[in-house]
Formats: structure tokens, sequence, C-alpha cells
């Protein structure tokens, strides 16, 4: 994101020159995105499908092997940490365990302790995490694993859902590509050189919602991506206002948590498939959900491990956290990276669809996601309590006091109370004696990020205090 003044200095400028300003960049990033390295790895993704397990098993042991040994090397982090560490006899992922996971404290103290020796973050790749919870994460990259990324969202992503890089498409995610005051339409901009129209997810309403439509008319786009919850919020306001159906070729939603009320209004609204794809920052790890609604993992983005607490293998069909081994990033090694993020192994790992790749089921969510009760237990995973009424549009826990929380709902087609009281009897089956109202709203409020989460707990989001304070009445901050 650009800074501030500069920011500043975009919104000023003509909404033409704006636009221009925007291909240009595009123009700029098309020599790291789409270089040769991409057309490279493109064509060799491109047989996927063709890879045995042998030859998947080889590639990743030789480039695990490649990564532990430039930590153990060249990392002061790694080299600090594993002095008493056999990390020599990692050869296979089954090995991994010979060496601790790694928290996301540790790489927040100091992040330029995870970077190889010599390599000069200036001359990386630099992704920043939403920082939701807190400071946000500077992970860096070697700028050969950007052309490389793309490649496989392009093949194992995009490709999966029928849609391509050049498709024409539209994405709500969460910059600000207007000022937040604006009154009037254009809510979006229009990258022509990659005909990409970026919606502002921060105006989408009952009032502007038409507006949204025609733009995406205008520009033609065949497939949109973003934020699931922002998508969602646009078709279902579409619906509501009586707005006939806008048909595209497929939505691909990640960055937040797909409700099954969500998916049916995309779906509804847009005539296509809603596929749920997962990922993060970070880099460690990948997956894309596939025509039969299985959510496949993509092997040569990282090695995934399943957790319980205690840090051993879950068996198939048993939720633990993922954590992750980057097989791309050898510039700042995450290594046993705990993503804060959870899943179970499909039970059955046999998809129609062909794709032999493990089979992940009930992504539920992030550690973050989770109350805190009176005694100081954490409880999380609530995402399966949000997930059960189809209803429901969309939903939010907003946490003001260690035993009270408010459970804020968006009601969907045939919503009724006795609906959003089964979620919170859910809840409350988890946690014991606690107090959640129920306040029905017209809209799920999102982080400074744009993003919708589960759990609000407004201790530890004091810049979103003010904007609760106005939907909730009778709060107390």
């Amino acid at each position: 994101m650009l800074n501030d003044w500069k920011m500043q200095l975009y919104w000023h400028l003509p909404i033409r020159i704006q636009e221009a300003a925007l291909s240009l960049y595009a123009k700029h990033l098309e020599k790291i995105y789409y270089n040769h390295i991409y057309e490279e790895w493109k064509q060799w993704l491109s047989g996927w499908k063709n890879w045995t397990p042998e030859y998947i098993k080889e590639w990743k042991e030789q480039r695990l092997q490649h990564i532990i040994e430039t930590a153990a090397k060249h990392v002061p982090y790694y080299h600090n940490q594993w002095k008493d560490r056999n990390w020599k006899s990692i050869h296979t992922e089954a090995d991994l365990h010979l060496i601790p996971t790694l928290e996301k404290q540790s790489l927040r103290r100091n992040e330029h302790a995870f970077i190889t020796n010599g390599a000069k973050p200036k001359s990386l790749w630099l992704e920043k995490t939403s920082g939701t919870t807190g400071t946000s994460l500077k992970i860096y990259w070697p700028m050969l694993m950007v052309p490389q990324w793309y490649a496989v969202t392009e093949v194992m992503v995009r490709n999966i859902a029928g849609v391509e890089q050049e498709t024409p498409r539209a994405m709500i995610g969460g910059r600000p590509i207007i000022p937040g005051d604006t009154k009037k339409p254009p809510y979006w901009r229009f990258n022509r050189r990659w005909k990409q129209l970026y919606f502002s997810s921060y105006h989408i309403s009952q009032k502007t919602v038409a507006e949204y439509v025609e733009a995406l008319k205008k520009y033609e786009s065949q497939w949109m991506t973003g934020y699931g919850s922002a998508i969602a919020t646009l078709a279902e306001s579409a619906l509501d206002d009586g707005i006939n159906p806008y048909p595209i070729e497929a939505v691909i939603v990640s960055g937040d948590t797909l409700l099954r009320g969500m998916r049916q209004s995309i779906e509804q609204f847009f005539k296509c498939k809603c596929f749920d794809s997962y990922g993060q920052c970070e880099g460690v790890s990948m997956a894309m959900e596939c025509l039969y609604g299985q959510m496949h993992i993509i092997p040569v983005v990282g090695i995934t491990e399943i957790l319980r607490e205690d840090g051993t293998p879950c068996e198939s069909g048993e939720t633990g956290e993922i954590v992750a081994t980057s097989l791309l990033n050898d510039a700042m090694p995450l290594i046993r990276y705990r993503t804060g993020d959870y899943a179970a192994w499909a039970e059955d790992q046999c998809c129609p669809c062909g794709n032999p790749n493990p089979i992940i089921t009930n992504l539920i969510g992030r550690t973050d996601d989770y109350l805190i009760t009176a005694d100081g237990r954490k409880v999380g995973r609530l995402s399966t309590a949000m997930k059960r009424s189809p209803t429901i549009h969309s939903a939010q826990i907003v946490q003001d006091k260690p035993d009270h929380a408010f459970l804020l709902v968006r009601p969907g087609e045939n919503y009724r109370l006795s609906h959003a009281e089964a979620i919170r009897d859910d809840i409350l089956e988890r946690i014991g004696k606690f107090d959640i109202e129920i306040i029905e709203v017209p809209e799920i409020p999102k982080t400074p990020q744009g993003k919708t989460v589960l759990v609000v707990r407004l201790d530890e989001r004091p810049v979103m205090k003010e904007m609760y304070k106005k939907l909730i009445k009778r709060i107390d901050i």
C-alpha cells in the first residue's frame, strides 16, 4: 500500500489519471509477475494431472532438503535455535518432527533474523499480513518466488475455476481504492491493462449496488475474486434490490471465512460456482476447491501438516492446526510455521475431479477467532457454529466484557430469530455460562483492512470501538 502522503496525492488526481497510473503500475508488475520464469513454471505446472505420487514426493524432498540446509547454515534464527537439533537427518516431511514449530510471535519479534545471510531486504519482495489482531508481519520473498507463485495461482487456482489472468475480471479486496467519504460513483477504478475492475469493499450498500452491477456490465467482467464476505454483500444487496442476476464464469474467494449463506447468495446472483481457496501472505500453504467442492492442497507451495495441541499429527477427520513449511522461499524460510488456521484431512481422499492431491476439510478459521471467558479460558473454532444456518447471510461475535458478547446477525432469505438462537445455543454449549445478546444488523462491520472476522474482542481493537458503539447503541465502552 502507498504511504499516506502518496495516497492523498493519488486521490486528488483526476480519475482518468488515477486509472492511467494503475495501468502503468500494472505494466511494471508484469515484468515481475509474468516474466520468463512465470512462463517456464506455467508450462511445467500444466502437466500436474500426470504427475505421479513418486514424482511429487521426490520434488518435494529435494526442495525440503535445500530449505532445511539453507536455514541451518545461513539463517541466524535457525542457526541459533537448531544447534542441538539433528537437522541433517531431515530428508522427508516425516522427519520434520525433529525440529520445533515456529510461532508467529518469534517471527514478529525479529523478522530480519529469518532472512538469509547476504540477502538485503530491499532486494527482496515484501508481503505484509493483514495484521487484523495486531502489528502486521513483514514477509520477504526472493524475487524468483514471485513469478513462481503467480504461475501456481494461474494454473492451480484460476484454471481450476475455468478462468485465467487475461479474462476480464472484477475484484473486491481490502485496499482503499477510493476515499472513504466518497458519496457518489464511481466506487471503483479500472485497470485497463489487466482488464481488472477493482471495487471498493467499503461502499457496497442497498443504495449503491445498482451502480456496482452496471459497472460489471460496462467493463464486461467475466469472473470475480476477493473477500467472500464482500462479494456476498454485493450479491445479497442486488438480490434484495430486485436486480436481475449477472451471469459470470466463476467467483474465487479467499481471505475470510465463507459461510454457506454467503456462498448461496453469490451463486444465486452470479449464476456460477463459487470456489473457495486458501492461502496466506506467508506463502507456506495453498489449497483450491474443485468443481466437486473438495479443497485440494497444492503440493508445490509447501508441506502441510495438521497437528493436535500437543504437536502430534491428527488422524483423518480430526481437526487440528495447519502447520506448514514453504518450499519456495529460501530467502526467508518459514519452517513448521503455525498458521493459526484449522482444518482436517478428509477421511475420503478420492475425488471425482481426478485431482490426486490431498484433500482438507473443515477449514474453520483462525486461532484469533475465540472468546475469552471470565475465568480466562479461550474458546475458539466458533465458525462451525456460524455455518450451521443457511438462512443467515453473515454473522459476527463482538465481545465487550469477559462474560458478555453480542451476536450480530445479518439475516438472509427465510431467516427466523430461532436460527440465530440455535447458533447462540451452539456457542453456549462450548462456553458454559455466558451472556450472548442477539442483534440483527443490516451489515457486518469490517476491520480497517477490509476483512470480515468472526470474533471481535473490543479490548484488542480500540480503533473499531467507535464504529461498534454507533451500531450497538447500548454497548458499554
